[in-house]
């Protein structure tokens, strides 16, 4: 978490930012457990539009900054900055916070509106492998949305419940369980987008055992290229706000916050796993003889571009969040 020298600064460049929707919960099949918009936080007020303590938590989330490898696909807050979608799911599902859905089934989404531009309409989509990047199903059906234009109503410190309907095709196979998507909901206000993330457990489909073989989440060369020079670019920047909340100063901080907020993880143990082995299988160089060795290209077409492995190289941990670097991912090439 931010030092509070760090959210001070972050809060004035973010003055601009002043709105908001909350995500404060999402209940899929009746009996499962609710959702909760991620790192939203309950023990802030919900009586007031002020930006400080009252828009916090609330979850900016622009194209613009996902391009430029700043947040990942669910965006950022005030207080936490970048939203660590994975890391957010697994606390979820050890809470047991997770809401169940089948594919066609509706989910009931309670958006708080901090003030005037949290309004709606809001839009909401899929990311059927949890936290790849990929948005498998854009704009959802989206029932009962939050009444306004291009973000903007007069309603404040009210909520309003919509109703988002999982795609008859859905198949979640994202997180630990192997059947979790995550659903992302935002308006379209100038200031914002504002809105949020949460995570969606599908029950009607079998969970899926990955290897990395079945990973296909895959990089233009282009865009590769493009985030080494934005980690290259930002790298001193972000060092300097890692070692400033590494502080005693930052950590002390930090602390007071999370005491503030009753702020806390539950921690359940990680299975331990080994991957089957897989059936042997002949490969491109074990099938094709050539007559003069000196020809044998059956190694040429590993030399292209590192498997695009540059991107893993420099993990940003700007406002103390690991995996900023799955921000490029957001709609693949």
């Amino acid at each position: 978490m931010q030092s509070f020298s760090s959210l001070l600064s972050l809060a004035v460049l973010l003055a601009s930012a002043n709105a908001h929707g909350v995500i404060l919960g999402a209940q899929g099949i009746q009996g499962s457990p609710a959702s909760v918009g991620f790192k939203v936080q309950s023990a802030l007020p919900r009586n007031c539009t002020s930006i400080n303590p009252c828009q916090q938590d609330t979850t900016i989330i622009r194209d613009a900054e996902i391009s430029a490898n700043i947040v990942n696909e669910c965006g950022r807050t005030e207080l936490d900055g970048n939203i660590d979608i994975g890391e957010n799911t697994e606390n979820a599902l050890a809470a047991d916070a997770v809401t169940q859905v089948k594919a066609g089934s509706t989910v009931d989404v309670t958006i708080h509106q901090v003030n005037a531009d949290g309004a709606g309409p809001y839009t909401c989509d899929v990311i059927a492998q949890g936290n790849n990047g990929v948005i498998t199903f854009p704009n959802v059906q989206v029932d009962d949305n939050v009444p306004g234009a291009n973000g903007f109503s007069q309603a404040k410190e009210e909520d309003f419940v919509i109703k988002v309907t999982m795609p008859a095709d859905l198949n979640c196979t994202g997180s630990s369980a192997g059947n979790v998507c995550t659903v992302r909901c935002r308006n379209n206000a100038l200031a914002g987008p504002f809105g949020g993330c949460f995570p969606v457990q599908q029950i009607d489909t079998e969970a899926v055992a990955l290897r990395p073989s079945d990973v296909d989440t895959i990089l233009s060369l282009e865009k590769v290229n493009a985030q080494v020079a934005q980690d290259i670019k930002d790298l001193p920047v972000a060092l300097a706000a890692n070692q400033a909340d590494g502080t005693d100063d930052g950590i002390k901080n930090a602390a007071i916050v999370s005491k503030l907020l009753n702020i806390s993880v539950v921690s359940k143990a990680a299975p331990l796993q080994t991957v089957a082995p897989a059936d042997a299988t002949t490969t491109a160089a074990d099938a094709v003889a050539t007559q003069d060795p000196s020809n044998d290209n059956s190694q040429g077409n590993q030399s292209g571009n590192g498997r695009n492995g540059r991107n893993r190289g420099n993990n940003n941990n700007n406002n103390n969040n690991n995996n900023n670097k799955r921000a490029a991912r957001s709609f693949v090439a």
